[in-house]
């Protein structure tokens, strides 16, 4: 089963993504970009091209923050590994499949609008 680690708000990156993929550039929207991982344990199908664990943070750990930081097709990327070094050490050998979570700045501002659901 794969596990899936996403960066905090605080490493949301600014940024604007193609909504209409099929009219491209005619639905520009702005927004936030996190980083996202997938880690596939041993059962998984994950493509042998893919890094392990351990490669992809050796390539991709900034050695001052200790932050790691990629960039795919858009703007780079951070997310801290803690969440990531705190798995059990088999972890290391398993592939990482390294992508993007998008959110626009409009849907932000509806989640942010609605009263939030409190029971007592």
């Amino acid at each position: 089963m794969c596990k899936y680690f996403t960066a905090t708000d605080e490493f949301a990156v600014p940024t604007t993504q193609d909504m209409d993929p099929e009219h491209r550039g005619t639905r520009l929207m702005p927004g936030r970009m996190k980083a996202f991982l997938t880690i596939y344990e041993p059962n998984d199908d994950a493509h042998p091209s893919l890094l392990t664990l351990r490669e992809f943070l050796a390539e991709n750990t900034d050695p001052e923050s200790g932050l790691v930081s990629y960039a795919l097709l858009g703007p780079r990327l951070t997310i801290d590994p803690a969440p990531l070094l705190q798995l059990p050490p088999e972890y290391l050998d398993y592939r990482v499949g390294p992508g993007a979570s998008f959110v626009t700045d409009e849907a932000l501002a509806w989640s942010r609008s609605r009263p939030s659901d409190q029971t007592a």
